[in-house]
């Protein structure tokens, strides 16, 4: 657009009428655009009136309305006026300081601003003459200075003149037949519209019966389409609902899993056998050993052991003394011993002998309290036997199968025990030495418990007997280990072995000291008689015992010498003899309990332990095949009971079958079956849901009749044609009815008759007044003459010139004009050099003509000032290729700054208007008035008045103290409503643009609450009158900025939101659903796209699928839906903040300022 020629254009902002022609309005238009302003709405809703408003406000002294109350806000010459006009009261007011009117164009050219539709289409089609008429007519501002003339009956005198008006006047009674005649003809037809009317509601019902028809023949085919499915359902075998299609697997899988417990029970019995033969062949009976009958056994072969022992140290002991006696017998050189053994020794050697015998009873003595004190208070705490028995169970129950690392555990253990052992055999070595036998008896537990260790190894069995080994120990009065595992049992048997070995050294002592415990009293006796040799000595030798002897001494000590070894020899003997005893006694008390089992003979001590470990291994043979027999007869049981589950599972299958046990041919043939028959009875649900649903569909039809459910297709098909017929007729009477109103209502308006009667009159009076008149035609033509001769030419070639350059730009220089002034004939050239006639033209080049020449003529007469141009349904009735071609002319004439007002009550003119502009650099603002603005306050109209009913001044309103009240609190205080992108952001309240509640408080005292009022006070540099400062103000609208271009880009790819008028336009929604579908729409706010997807979902019920597709192709032609995406949050984002990016860099606002507003909007807009 030219900026020259936008500044000296006069472009309205904001219009509004509150009263016109007496009454009172509530008509205003906020935000008009500079280009194309489309004012939509009914009629009657007030287009009219705000067009004759623009008049009053450019013409405020040249109207003939009563008292009218207009204002309105426009821009001329870079300022913006405000122009008030109350009861004849006039005021304007400039941002540049300018008083008075603005310089606008005479108001005798102010219908040239305001275009009618007739005013087109009927120049342009008439004749070429009568368009060159217009044409000349338009280029004179619309005066046709002859036709003036002719009107006002001016011309020359001509005789027979009178002829005329006596014509006229028996022309006019022949009118005023005519009108009678044709009033007669209107009231006959006025009478058969009853008829008419009846016909056309019979063909109305017919076509609700068509309906109904229609869906009952749908029904039909339904019904037919369930009894095929059914019939198909039917050829399957009985109990297929039971079938599931995995059976025939399910079977396999269980025959399969039978098999195997089969096989694992026949497994479990030949276990039992092998189990069963392993106790046949033991030498020991199945119940086992007696109780403690093996540890009798251990012990016997034991105490034989140890009795061997003991006569075999014996005999190496008197092998020793034997030795010992032979050298000091050899030294004494005789032979007799009984006799050197029996022989007396002399009295000083009796002296000797009684010194040393008093010494060696005190050296007995000696030995005896030393014992005493090491083998006196021996008494072990558990006796060996329970601690061995225990040793042994841990033994046994490390021997069982076990883990590597339990292996290796126990041999850990063996080296442990064997290493106590060893030690155990050093303490016997020393107190043997010392000499006692108590000594000898510790180094054979030594080398028994070594043996025992060494030879301790697990068991290599493949089961393990240590639950039952855990048990039996258990049971003794022994601690047991912490946990049952190998290292908690090796460590407590540890333990065990320890403690044994003290118990019975401690009994080893305790026996000890029990042998030697009598030698006391002996050597109480011995000293009792020493002390009698004592006092014979001194009476029969009168000397001290003490004495020492002479001579003899060394033959006294030889002898003494072998006597001792003598003597040691023969207690040897009795020792080894009493030994054998015993080792005898223990080798019966074996044979005696072994002879009961088939067993080795038992000849000596090597027979008793190979015995011993027979019976041990019998024994633990014996439990192991037992354990054997146990597990494997669970195992049988177990596999019976899964044999007999199992068959149960296949029985069951059978059963919900109905198919014999056994038959699994035929399981495989319903499970083959199976997918199909789902199919075919899904097919069959869902035609029986289809019948059912159409039933219901055609019971709701409002042409439904009972009989229609029961009845054959081929009728409803008669009925149909029958019905359809009759239903066609319908646009037809329609149509005729609707002419026949028109001629009513034309005759109504018309009055022809009595028009026609005062044209009689007036005819007759004309005749009586022709000769009075003739003089004054003849002047008046002169007079007529001689102003058109001036005026004829004074302008033509400026508006043609502008005509053609206006003409040549809307048809892009396809065309351009060309006047022949001799002849005032008119020729269109085209780009190609070829001359047409206005008559070759097309109907939209003529209106583009038409209108080229009406501007050029009003810019000629505006000098400088263009004034807006009114647009009354130029495109109504007009087809395509027309309202393409005023659209255009439309777009020429915006692009030079000339703003247009586009008045129109069809929906579809606005659809031409938005499809015809999108994409182009041409404005376009709709304004909607839905017809309540122009009845409001009528009721008032009787008060009278100059206008307002009051002064106009809100009244205060309650707000709280500022600084006690949040941004939050206030804004129910204040009542903020929702704002939605769909509005204005003029009406943006002032709330979501600040969080000065100071500020909010004042604007609303003063009443001002949105952002188009406080850009209003900015206007008149009023910012004062609610203390705001300019640096807020310049805050407040750059942030009202962010979100008119968040605004423009969230409305991009999103069409009108759609209302209940919307939905009454089309046929696609009857009045059945018209509830349902506007309550959808409520839900969705509107939102066409979410309706139909609604819709298809089955939101309203019964609404067909081909009336969803109609209402969507509807929503597309009226601008409900569009072809565009919509931008996602992040481009309308982008947009706000690059429209206020200079803001940002200057500080005034941030892009956290620009989220609070917009999530304030979105908080409480729900988009």
């Amino acid at each position: 657009m030219d900026d020259s020629a936008s500044d000296s254009s006069l472009r309205f902002e904001r219009l509004a009428a509150h009263r016109m022609y007496g009454q009172h309005f509530n008509l205003a238009v906020e935000e008009i655009g500079p280009g194309v302003n489309v004012i939509a709405g009914p009629n009657g809703c007030g287009k009219t009136t705000l067009a004759r408003a623009i008049e009053v406000l450019v013409w405020p002294d040249s109207h003939s309305w009563e008292r009218p109350i207009v204002d309105g806000v426009f821009q001329l010459d870079g300022s913006q006026w405000r122009v008030n006009v109350e009861s004849g009261r006039v005021q304007f007011q400039s941002s540049s300081g300018a008083n008075g009117p603005p310089p606008v164009p005479p108001h005798e050219h102010r219908d040239r601003y305001h275009l009618y539709l007739h005013d087109l289409l009927s120049a342009t089609e008439g004749a070429e003459k009568d368009l060159v008429d217009v044409i000349l007519q338009e280029a004179q501002g619309g005066y046709d200075i002859q036709s003036a003339a002719g009107t006002l009956g001016f011309g020359g005198y001509k005789k027979g003149k009178n002829l005329t008006k006596t014509q006229n006047f028996l022309d006019a009674r022949e009118q005023v037949e005519e009108a009678r005649e044709k009033q007669q003809d209107l009231e006959n037809e006025e009478r058969s519209l009853n008829e008419l009317k009846q016909r056309r509601d019979e063909a109305r019902g017919a076509a609700v019966r068509r309906d109904a028809l229609v869906q009952a023949i749908t029904l039909r085919k339904a019904e037919k389409s369930a009894q095929e499915a059914e019939e198909k359902l039917e050829d399957f075998p009985e109990d297929m609902d039971a079938v599931q299609g995995d059976e025939a697997g399910r079977l396999s899988e269980l025959r399969q899993k039978r098999e195997e417990a089969v096989e694992n029970k026949e497994e479990a019995e030949r276990k039992i056998e092998e189990a069963e033969s392993r106790i046949d062949e033991n030498i020991l009976p199945e119940e086992g050993l007696p109780e403690g009958t093996f540890e009798t056994l251990r012990n016997a072969v034991q105490e034989w052991e140890k009795a061997r022992n003991t006569v075999q140290q014996a005999e190496r002991e008197r092998s020793r003394a034997k030795e010992a006696e032979r050298q000091e017998w050899s030294r004494l050189q005789s032979e007799d011993k009984d006799r050197v053994a029996d022989l007396s020794l002399p009295q000083l050697d009796e002296v000797q002998s009684f010194a040393e015998s008093r010494l060696e009873v005190k050296g007995k003595e000696r030995a005896l309290e030393a014992m005493k004190r090491l083998f006196g208070e021996a008494d072990p705490d558990v006796e060996p036997d329970t601690l061995r028995r225990g040793i042994e169970r841990l033994e046994e129950w490390l021997r069982e199968p076990s883990s590597a690392e339990e292996e290796r555990s126990t041999g850990a253990l063996r080296y442990v025990g064997i290493a106590l052992s060893g030690g155990a055999t050093l303490l016997g070595v020393v107190l043997a030495v010392g000499g006692s036998l108590l000594g000898w008896g510790v180094v054979a537990l030594g080398v028994v418990l070594a043996v025992l260790f060494y030879v301790l190894r697990p068991s290599d069995g493949s089961e393990t007997r240590r639950p039952d080994l855990q048990e039996r120990f258990e049971r003794m009065e022994l601690e047991g280990p912490e946990t049952w595992s190998v290292e908690a049992v090796q460590k407590r048997l540890d333990v065990i072995v320890k403690d044994w070995t003290n118990a019975h050294l401690e009994q080893a002592k305790a026996e000890e000291w029990t042998r030697q415990k009598p030698k006391r009293d002996k050597i109480d006796g011995q000293k009792e008689e020493l002390a009698a040799e004592k006092e014979e000595l001194v009476e029969r030798l009168g000397v001290d015992p003490e004495t020492q002897g002479h001579g003899l001494l060394w033959f006294v000590k030889r002898l003494g010498a072998w006597q001792d070894a003598y003597t040691k020899v023969e207690a040897k003997d009795a020792e080894i003899e009493v030994a054998d005893g015993h080792a005898d006694e223990w080798r019966s008390k074996v044979r005696e309990i072994v002879e009961a089992y088939d067993t080795e003979e038992v000849d000596d001590l090597s027979d008793g332990k190979a015995v011993l470990e027979q019976i041990r291994g019998a024994r633990q043979d014996l439990e192991q095949a037992k354990t054997k027999r146990e597990n494997a007869t669970e195992n049988r049981d177990q596999a019976e009971e899964r044999i007999k589950e199992l068959d149960d599972k296949i029985e069951a299958i059978f059963d919900q079958l109905g198919i014999p046990v056994g038959d699994y041919q035929a399981v495989e043939e319903r499970c083959n079956q199976a997918e199909d028959y789902r199919e075919v009875k899904k097919k069959a649900e869902s035609a029986q849901q289809e019948a059912e649903l159409e039933e219901k569909r055609l019971r709701d039809e409002d042409g439904f009749e009972e009989w229609m459910l029961s009845a054959g297709i081929d009728k409803l098909k008669r009925e149909k044609e029958e019905a359809n017929a009759l239903a066609e007729k319908e646009a037809e009477l329609s149509d005729r009815i609707s002419r026949i109103n028109q001629k009513i209502d034309d005759a109504k308006e018309e009055h022809d008759l009595e028009d026609g009667l005062a044209e009689r009159e007036s005819a007759r009076a004309e005749l009586e007044e022709r000769r009075q008149n003739d003089l004054q035609s003849m002047v008046g033509q002169a007079l007529a003459d001689v102003v058109h001769r001036r005026t004829r030419n004074q302008d033509l070639p400026a508006v043609f010139e502008r005509a053609d350059e206006l003409f040549r730009r809307i048809t892009t220089d396809r065309y351009h004009l060309d006047l022949a002034r001799e002849d005032g004939a008119f020729r269109v050239v085209t780009d190609d050099g070829r001359r047409l006639g206005l008559s070759q033209l097309s109907g939209g080049t003529k209106v583009q003509l038409l209108l080229s020449v009406r501007i050029a003529f009003v810019e000629r007469q505006e000098q400088g000032t263009k004034l807006p141009l009114v647009l009354d349904e130029t495109l109504a009735n007009s087809d395509d290729v027309k309202a393409q071609s005023v659209i255009e002319a439309v777009r020429t004439i915006c692009s030079e700054g000339r703003q247009v007002f586009y008045l129109t009550a069809q929906s579809d003119e606005v659809a031409k208007w938005q499809g015809l502009l999108q994409g182009t650099d041409t404005d376009l603002a709709l304004h909607e008035l839905s017809g309540e603005e122009a009845t409001a306050g009528r009721e008032f109209h009787q008060l009278g008045g100059d206008g307002a009913l009051s002064s106009g001044r809100p009244s205060r309103p309650d707000l709280p103290d500022p600084e006690e009240v949040s941004h939050t609190d206030l804004k129910e205080v204040l009542d903020v409503p929702r704002w939605s992108p769909r509005s204005p952001v003029g009406k943006l309240p002032l709330w979501y643009l600040t969080t000065d509640t100071a500020l909010l408080c004042r604007a609303a005292e003063k009443s001002y609450r949105t952002w188009g009022q406080l850009s209003s006070l900015a206007e008149r540099d009023a910012l004062s009158l609610i203390g705001l400062s300019e640096e807020e103000n310049q805050r407040m609208e750059a942030l009202s900025r962010a979100v008119a271009a968040w605004r423009e880009a969230w409305l991009v790819g999103r069409g009108e939101p759609v209302g209940r008028p919307a939905l009454e336009e089309t046929s696609a929604v009857s009045g059945n659903f018209i509830d349902e579908v506007t309550s959808l729409a409520e839900r969705v706010d509107g939102q066409a796209e979410r309706i139909i997807e609604e819709l298809r979902r089955g939101a309203v019920k019964r609404f067909r699928s081909g009336k969803i597709e109609e209402l969507r192709a509807y929503f597309q032609e009226e601008g409900y839906l569009s072809e565009r995406e919509p931008l996602d949050s992040t481009a309308c984002w982008r947009r706000a903040i690059a429209e206020v990016s200079e803001a940002i860099t200057e500080r005034f606002i941030s892009e956290d300022d620009v989220e609070s507003v917009l999530d304030r909007i979105l908080d409480r807009a729900g988009v």
